[in-house]
């Protein structure tokens, strides 16, 4: 791993390194800086920005064969028996990354027991998968993060793919960096876009500081290079001519060493609420700051019910204790691709529109005619959603 450091004989104490630290990791002590090798993520803003070259940083040779890694896998998620199905979209974009880079694309999925392995291969090779990877572990228990991480750390040493991505699920989200430090690698979460730049790099985008700019970030010096994509970023594509029999499938029984747990999971309980499932959902009924209180959302709740659809909220409506973040959407919050959105009382600032312009109708119900998501809605309604959803509600 690259040092970094500071030359006290050059350093002046002028602070500038520290104004522009976004992680807080350098202090200013008797006039000379002083940084914070925790925090510290090696941007090098403060070496940019120092003017009498105070700041080092010592970049170590790699001793990895980047020759050594072919292919590009995709986990894909699978409990209780089902595959989750957002996961086909991430598993579409590997086949893209694959056909540029001319390597095969592996679909790596970890269960207790697979008794549909037909089912499942028809799903994945619909999506462009060269190869499936089934990893059986009986020892799994409501798929508990330290154990799966462990299974696919040692597949991936063993066979060494070039990219390995996950969907930024609660599960991709838990997985993605604890198998990223098994394996010594670094990882991009929450990306919004991925590609292949001229170099045979994975060109990781995602948004950052607060989402005003997005950050396109590569790893050229090490394998695997990996990354969590956000759900709904991505198209499902299926293939319309597949052959199964050139699909290999690999049904592999694996260990992990027994150890004893400081938890325990007594029960697992899933939710039924469909209003509450804005990623899968087909219709989204979403309120913003317009929606006045935590009581406009129960009117919300209502007419998602008579739609079958699910009820979201915007930053600000979050931000006033509304609803809850998991239900956010936006470009610090969740992308959503239903056939029908419905946004009442949404304003329609630009960090929004990015989680919602991957809907197939968009409709807007705002009081004020200027507001900016009338832009976009292919219906608009200008009047007070109090009196048009209660309407809306006793005509369905």
């Amino acid at each position: 791993m690259d040092n970094i450091f500071v030359i006290e004989e050059k350093c002046n104490g002028c602070a500038k390194c520290r104004k522009v630290c976004s992680y807080g990791a350098i202090t200013i002590i008797n006039r000379k800086a002083k940084i914070d090798l925790d925090k510290c993520t090696l941007c090098r803003a403060c070496v940019d920005v120092c003017e009498t070259g105070a700041i080092s940083i010592l970049e170590i040779e790699r001793s990895t064969d980047l020759n050594d890694y072919k292919g590009i896998w995709v986990f894909v998620e699978y409990i209780s028996g089902e595959l989750n199905p957002l996961c086909l979209q991430i598993l579409s974009k590997g086949y893209e990354l694959s056909r540029r880079t001319r390597e095969k694309l592996t679909a790596v999925v970890v269960g207790q027991k697979f008794k549909d392995v037909d089912r499942v291969k028809m799903a994945l090779v619909e999506c462009g998968t060269n190869k499936i990877k089934l990893l059986q572990c009986l020892k799994i228990a409501n798929y508990q993060p330290e154990d799966v991480a462990q299974i696919l750390a040692d597949e991936i040493i063993s066979e060494k793919p070039s990219v390995v991505l996950f969907l930024g699920t609660h599960i991709g989200r838990s997985l993605a960096p604890r198998v990223a430090s098994k394996i010594k690698t670094g990882i991009t979460a929450d990306c919004t876009e991925l590609y292949i730049d001229e170099e045979k790099n994975l060109v990781q985008v995602r948004p950052t500081y607060g989402g005003r700019i997005l950050a396109s970030i590569i790893c050229p010096n090490s394998r695997p290079q990996m990354a969590s994509v956000r759900p709904n970023v991505f198209d499902v594509r299926r293939k319309k001519d597949v052959n199964l029999n050139k699909v290999v499938v690999e049904l592999k029984d694996v260990d992990v060493d027994s150890i004893e747990r400081i938890k325990k999971i007594i029960e697992t309980v899933q939710s039924v609420s469909k209003s509450s499932l804005i990623d899968e959902a087909e219709v989204v009924v979403c309120g913003g700051y317009g929606v006045g209180s935590r009581e406009g959302f129960e009117l919300l709740e209502g007419l998602a019910n008579k739609l079958g659809g699910a009820v979201a909220g915007t930053r600000a409506a979050v931000d006033e204790g509304w609803i809850e973040f998991p239900r956010q959407i936006g470009q610090t919050g969740k992308t959503i691709r239903p056939k029908i959105y419905i946004g009442c009382g949404v304003s329609g600032a630009i960090h929004h529109i990015i989680g919602i312009k991957n809907s197939k109708k968009i409709i807007a119900i705002n009081k004020d005619p200027r507001a900016p998501i009338f832009r976009i809605a292919d219906v608009g309604v200008v009047g007070d959603l109090n009196e048009i959803i209660p309407k809306l509600i006793d005509s369905l």
